[in-house]
């Protein structure tokens, strides 16, 4: 009985560390043997911590004339890495004849099949190839979980962390299935996404003024999905030096997006011309020498056009002149006339 309740009870430390489908619903697991119909059934049950029962799996035994049988967890064996009980059933035949069977129940995928060329459950333990796979060190001194290898080592005051493969080459980490990786409460991939946004909302503010002693802007701007505004000022000192100044701030409502300043940037400079200056009124001598050219052509026009008007001027006038000869002629005549 003591074997029995050892057995429960590492069975519970077990259930909850295995990926077993109803580790939520069972506490304990028992078995209930039985004949029926001339056959030993072996039954497997789920205990609630409230001590309610319910019906896992069933073995049968292929074996006839048998008058008698036992199968408990007396001499049961556990592999807790493995989520497996191993333990032992007798039957007896009315031949006098006794068998035994070792059967192994999975309690992760609930089968249960019977362990070829093992007689005598008392006779073995379970080698710990499990805790060996699970957990190693090794002559460095790392940690190593699993045989694809999350990797641990601490060295020069730091605790370093890395991940492998079974031929120990390193392979990413990759957080997936909508888990976040945080630092000091803070959302990483976010915060990055953050900085991205506030960096290009900042990029979109003045910074020297143009045409105006003060320049003041909004901006905004987005990175990865993460939406950040700004607001800023340009101001011009004199003609060799401007002061500006601006800041953003990320989308509120985020989730772990850590304290105050961890969602806002700012920034602050001047700006000094140095050398001497430069006049912008003043046009290069290339494009000066083609407005030359389009001012003569045009000049050349222009007296062409002026020449033109006063030959037409010229002759306007002799026709002027010839018309009102022709006018005092005809006047000439009708005095004449009786």
């Amino acid at each position: 009985m003591k074997k029995l309740l050892s057995t429960l009870s590492l069975l519970s430390c077990l259930l909850p560390f295995t990926q077993v489908a109803n580790a939520e619903e069972y506490k304990f697991f028992k078995t209930n043997n039985s004949i029926i119909n001339s056959t030993p059934t072996v039954k497997f049950y789920g205990v609630s911590s409230t001590g309610t029962e319910t019906l896992l799996n069933t073995w049968e035994s292929s074996r006839t004339n048998v008058s008698s049988f036992s199968g408990d967890f007396e001499d049961a064996r556990v592999d807790q890495y493995e989520g497996k009980i191993y333990f032992e059933v007798t039957e007896n035949t009315s031949n006098s004849n006794t068998y035994t069977t070792v059967l192994e129940y999975n309690l992760i995928n609930n089968t249960v099949q019977k362990v070829e060329n093992i007689s005598q459950i008392e006779e073995i333990l379970i080698y710990p190839k499990g805790i060996v796979n699970m957990i190693s060190e090794k002559s460095d001194g790392s940690i190593h979980i699993g045989e694809n290898s999350a990797v641990f080592k601490e060295e020069n005051g730091r605790e370093k962390f890395w991940a492998q493969d079974a031929n120990g080459k390193a392979i990413p980490i990759d957080i997936t299935n909508g888990s976040k990786l945080l630092i000091n409460g803070r959302d990483v991939e976010q915060s990055i996404n953050n900085v991205g946004a506030l960096s290009a909302a900042l990029t979109g503010l003045p910074t020297v003024p143009t045409d105006t002693t003060l320049a003041c802007g909004l901006g905004t701007g987005t990175h990865g999905g993460d939406f950040a505004f700004s607001g800023g000022c340009a101001s011009k000192v004199n003609e060799k030096l401007s002061i500006n100044y601006a800041a953003s701030m990320t989308m509120p409502g985020q989730d772990y997006a850590g304290d105050f300043e961890d969602t806002f940037s700012a920034r602050a400079g001047f700006v000094w011309k140095l050398g001497k200056s430069v006049n912008t009124s003043l046009i290069s001598m290339k494009t000066k020498e083609k407005m030359e050219v389009k001012i003569n052509a045009l000049e050349e026009k222009n007296t062409n056009l002026e020449n033109t008007v006063s030959t037409l001027m010229a002759k306007l006038e002799r026709l002027e002149k010839i018309a009102l000869r022709e006018s005092k002629s005809q006047d000439l005549a009708t005095i004449k006339l009786p």
